[in-house]
């Protein structure tokens, strides 16, 4: 059997849209999870440490 180019193209773009809707849901599962809102909560308060304040003379 002959696979032509625009079966081929065809196959492509399908799988490639099922794959990117895939892994939108899971990243989207995973963020927002109930268990990660600690983890993102001391990611917010993690990027600026007291000792990271600007210097006050």
């Amino acid at each position: 059997m002959s696979l032509s180019h625009d079966l081929l193209v065809m196959i492509a773009k399908s799988f490639g849209l099922f794959y990117l809707m895939g892994f939108f849901i899971i990243v989207v599962i995973h963020t927002y999870r109930p268990s990660s809102k600690a983890l993102a909560d001391h990611a917010a308060r993690s990027v600026l440490e007291p000792e990271d304040q600007p210097c006050q003379k």
